[in-house]
């Protein structure tokens, strides 16, 4: 559940960026990634912590570890 969470909250924050890019090109490449994070939480749900063999989110480095 915590990893969905977190592919959660990096979708709300594409696509808030996508709402704020001045960019109609990087506006899209936002709105193109958030639904890939969703994706991929919804991936999340089925795989359990012991399970996971590859994630492509380096968790441990983005937590300052």
């Amino acid at each position: 559940m915590k990893r969905e969470k977190e592919y959660r909250q990096l979708t709300d924050g594409a696509l808030k960026r996508a709402s704020k890019e001045q960019s109609a090109l990087m506006e899209a490449q936002w709105e193109i990634l958030g639904p890939r994070y969703t994706k991929l939480a919804e991936q999340s749900k089925k795989v359990d912590e012991k399970t996971a063999i590859y994630d492509p989110i380096p968790w441990e480095r983005m937590r300052g570890r």
